[in-house]
This record gives C-alpha cells, sequence and structure tokens, in this order.
C-alpha cells in the first residue's frame, strides 16, 4: 500500500511539476520574497537551505574556531547540503548557497539555474545594516560601517557577486581578475535566467516563460530603517569608499546589466 502511494505522489510531482529550477539567492537582493513564492508554487517538491542553520550546524561538527574564517568555510557544507537535495530530486530549490561546479556539471540537464542581482552598493549598504548588532544571527556585524569598511570582512562582502557565481567561494581573494571573469561568464552562459530587483516585473514574466508558473512576490526583510540610515552626511562621506570596496562587485554588475554600478 505504502508503495502504491508513493507512487502516486511521484506521478502527480511529474505532472504537476515538470520543470526543475535552483534559485541561488543572494543576501539583500530581494530573494528571500522570490524564494518563498516559488517554493510555495511547489509545495509537493521544495526545499532550501537556510544560512543561519546551517552555520550552526556546521559550527557544532568542527567547533567554535575563528567566526570570520567559519563564515568562508561554511560554504563547502553548504554546497553539500545543496547536492543532497539535487540527488534526492527535490523539484523545486531556493537556497542561500553559491553556485556549485558539480551541481551543474551534473544536474544541468534537469535543472534550470535563476538568480536575482541588486545594484551592487545598495546591496552592501543593506546587508550591513540587516546583520549590524541583529540579535541571534551567525553573521552579526557589530563595527559601525566606517570601521567595517576597513575590515577584510568587508572585502568579501563587497565581492558577494564573486563568492556566489563564481563557483570559487572561499577563495582568499575575491578580487582576482580571473574569479570576477568567471562569475560573469557562468551568469551569463550557465544561468537560464539572471533577473534585476530594480524589474521584478519583467523578472516574473521570464520565469513563467523558463519553469512553467505564475508568481507573486511579496515584500520579505524588508526595513526603512536601512533607507534612513543610508542617507545625508554618512553617504556622502562614504560614498567613494563604497565604491572601492564594491569593486568587483560592480564589475560583474556591470558585464551583465550595463549599468555604471554606482549608488546616486
Amino acid at each position: 500500500m505504502l508503495n502504491i502511494i508513493k507512487k502516486i505522489h511521484q506521478r502527480s510531482i511529474d505532472i504537476t511539476l515538470p520543470q526543475r529550477f535552483v534559485f541561488h539567492h543572494v543576501p539583500k537582493c530581494g530573494g528571500t520574497s522570490v524564494g518563498r513564492a516559488l517554493r510555495k508554487r511547489y509545495l509537493l517538491s521544495q526545499g532550501t537551505v537556510k544560512p543561519d542553520e546551517s552555520f550552526w550546524a556546521y559550527e557544532s561538527i568542527n567547533g567554535n574556531y575563528k567566526k570570520d574564517q567559519m563564515l568562508i568555510d561554511v560554504a563547502a557544507f553548504r554546497e553539500q547540503l545543496f547536492l543532497y537535495l539535487l540527488y534526492d530530486d527535490v523539484r523545486g530549490i531556493a537556497l542561500h548557497v553559491p553556485f556549485s561546479d558539480i551541481a551543474y556539471e551534473n544536474f544541468s540537464h534537469k535543472y534550470k539555474f535563476i538568480t536575482v542581482l541588486r545594484e551592487p552598493v545598495s546591496r552592501f549598504i543593506s546587508h550591513y545594516f540587516w546583520s549590524y548588532m541583529r540579535a541571534n544571527d551567525h553573521a552579526r556585524i557589530e563595527e559601525e560601517l566606517d570601521q567595517f569598511l576597513e575590515t577584510p570582512r568587508a572585502r568579501r562582502m563587497g565581492a558577494s557577486y564573486v563568492e556566489y557565481y563564481s563557483g570559487q567561494p572561499t577563495a582568499p581573494d575575491l578580487s582576482e581578475p580571473y574569479l570576477i571573469e568567471k562569475s560573469i561568464s557562468n551568469l551569463q552562459n550557465r544561468f537560464a535566467l539572471v533577473g534585476s530587483l530594480d524589474d521584478l516585473t519583467d523578472f516574473r514574466h521570464q520565469l513563467k516563460k523558463q519553469i512553467g508558473v505564475s508568481v507573486r512576490f511579496g515584500r520579505e526583510n524588508n526595513s526603512k530603517r536601512i533607507q534612513q540610515e543610508v542617507t545625508g552626511t554618512v553617504m556622502s562621506t562614504l560614498r567613494e569608499r563604497l565604491n572601492e570596496v564594491c569593486a568587483p562587485d560592480i564589475a560583474v554588475w556591470r558585464s551583465v546589466f550595463g549599468d555604471n554600478g554606482r549608488l546616486g
């Protein structure tokens, strides 16, 4: 009887969710809304890897060594969780996990890879204020913005697109030109769809063409405080430094969207 139920369930999935997808979610690119909407349409077979929970699991296995290094090293563990979902044939996958060469080479014949990008400096600022002094956040930031911009972690955060799309998220220097070029190449040649947060209407229409479902996006993880913090004197003082720190992501953004990648 159990086998019959499993077969019926599998047949329902095959009929209703024929197109498998992976949505790579870079922090503060509107991906929470996109990922949640997609997973709701794939309720019969959907999965994710959450950033906090995966970090805590990694920490419990490996011990509590230097946090900044753990934030880098956890990428390999998340890739393993991602590969498990693929090998389990989960149809709709939306997750905070970098692009994986192994995943693409083994599953691109089944899955379409999609993502959304945001203007890099705006993304960086939003990411910073989301994590700044945030309680119970595995990636909590404690430095003031001007101090944080001088840290190695800020330089990695300004290269989040390289971290997420180069296939080498643990590389010691994400500003290396070959990693930037690899990120651009992956986005242009290996992703079925790369949307912009500035035009989610077009992204929604393209999603319909690519995976055959209609979705509506809500507004998740939105904070008016973030917008208030980045105006006025702070931005006029730090804009140049922000552009310098975000230079790797600006290079990726410009190659994909042809924008100058600068804020204001």
